[in-house]
């Protein structure tokens, strides 16, 4: 009997009129029963939903729900990652390479690099190379040994490049290398100008204490030439020079004349020094000065 009644009171037909108010009379009727009504509304809910899941499947809105990322998100947020990781790599070989500079401008020694024909192991024990890879070296190197176009490889190889003189003036301290000395002393010309031994790109401009005004040039040949004690600079990180162009100065003719500053100054000089893949040169041997 419980049924019964539940299912009479779900189908029971009841009428729903719209009446004018100014005419009292009714002007449409519909018949309406609740199992129609929860009919009705469920069919509504479900369309509902429906377009909710068009939208957020075949529109952009669904990127900005929480949680949802479709496939070319995810692939473009794997690409800024792998872009990220590329960078953060370049950017900790350039701090490496930057501390090496600065190493060598301190006169800092440089833990050696391995030679070509011996491999690591993860415990840093030297492995010698197998037979095959010893004949692929030699053969290697016979072939670039006439390579014009390759850069120069060697110290001796240097000696055929034309290096400009960095200033005028007579070497008041030589390069010694047992002294931590790793350059030479020119003394000031009245006149003349620091000037960049060779075609290259200022890696480093900055002032210390102890060496007034100091360029760092990175050359193609593998050569760093490095210019300290300047009084003036006019060169910039960055900057591109050409050999024999004028970088720098070594008096500053702003500097007031007043009595007994010059007398208290020291005499100005250049110290030069020339490095070759991280190794000191004596800069007698590749320039006449």
């Amino acid at each position: 009997m419980g049924k019964e009644k539940i299912k009479k009171s779900l189908t029971r037909k009841y009428r729903l009129t719209i009446q004018n108010e100014n005419k009292l009379d009714n002007t449409k009727g519909f018949n309406i029963s609740p199992i129609g009504v929860i009919i009705s509304l469920a069919l509504s809910l479900l369309m509902v939903v429906g377009v909710i899941y068009l939208i957020i499947v075949f529109t952009p809105v669904g990127e900005f729900l929480p949680g949802h990322v479709n496939e070319k998100a995810r692939e473009r947020i794997m690409n800024e990652v792998l872009r990220v990781d590329s960078l953060r790599n370049e950017v900790d070989k350039q701090s490496k390479y930057i501390a090496n500079i600065r190493a060598i401008m301190e006169g800092v020694e440089i833990d050696s690099i391995l030679p070509p024909d011996t491999l690591t192991t993860k415990e840093g024990i030297p492995v010698e190379a197998s037979e095959l890879q010893a004949e692929f070296v030699k053969e290697f190197e016979e072939k670039e040994k006439y390579n014009l176009t390759s850069q120069a490889a060697t110290v001796g190889a240097l000696q055929e490049l034309h290096l400009f003189r960095p200033t005028r003036g007579l070497i008041q301290r030589k390069f010694d290398a047992n002294l931590r000395h790793y350059g030479v002393d020119i003394a000031e010309n009245p006149g003349e100008s620091v000037l960049a031994i060779l075609d290259g790109t200022v890696i480093m401009s900055d002032y210390t204490a102890n060496d007034g005004y100091m360029l760092v040039i990175q050359h193609k040949q593998n050569l760093t030439s490095v210019y300290r004690n300047c009084r003036t600079v006019l060169k910039r990180v960055g900057d591109r020079v050409t050999g024999g162009e004028v970088i720098a100065s070594l008096t500053d003719e702003t500097a007031d004349n007043q009595e007994g500053e010059a007398e208290s100054r020291k005499k100005p000089y250049l110290h030069f020094e020339l490095w070759h893949r991280g190794d000191p040169l004596n800069p007698e041997i590749y320039i006449a000065f």
